[in-house]
């Protein structure tokens, strides 16, 4: 259950209640839907709080901008760099897998935010290579169910067959995790 900033029960008798256009409209769907599921475990809920929104919505953007964004192909790929994102992309595909089957929502955001700054990292001695074009590809994946319209926007401008809504999810190698 989502309280009001007052800890109580949201109600409109209690003129506490947040109302979910308004945030829409300043932040996007993909933004609210995301910070819905990262700002408290679902069952357990907790005291809403705008201040927080906004951790997310840079979380998104700098999806958006390090993923969207064009980048000169890495001249020479670093195979360290690339066995250490292999690595972290399929240790966040495990734990990820595993939240998602245990509803355990906010930890899948927290570990999406810790593997985009891996790649945020590795980004220079890894793109355009295999591992870097398999990290994109499991993130997006994985990101599909909590930011829905972003990455299904990211996957079409990457040129990827039609709707990451439809593909399958990945599987883990763990041999690289």
């Amino acid at each position: 259950m989502v309280l009001g900033e007052d800890s109580e029960k949201m109600s409109k008798s209690r003129g506490n209640v947040v109302a979910p256009d308004a945030l829409v409209k300043e932040y996007g769907a993909d933004t609210v839907r995301a910070y819905l599921m990262f700002f408290a475990r679902w069952d357990q809920g907790a005291p809403w709080s705008n201040s927080g929104i906004d951790g997310t919505a840079r979380w998104l953007r700098r999806s958006w901008t390090l993923i969207g964004e064009p980048a000169q192909p890495a001249a020479q790929p670093d195979p360290a760099a690339e066995r250490a994102l292999r690595r972290k992309v399929h240790q966040t595909l495990r734990a990820v897998t595993h939240d998602f089957e245990q509803f355990e929502f906010n930890t899948i955001i927290s570990s999406l935010m810790e593997l985009l700054n891996e790649l945020g990292r590795l980004r220079e001695a890894t793109v355009g290579s295999d591992a870097w074009n398999e990290a994109v590809d499991v993130y997006l994946r994985m990101l599909a169910p909590v930011a829905p319209h972003i990455s299904e926007e990211l996957w079409a401008r990457l040129g990827k067959p039609y709707s990451i809504h439809t593909q399958a999810w990945p599987a883990v190698d763990e041999e690289a995790a």
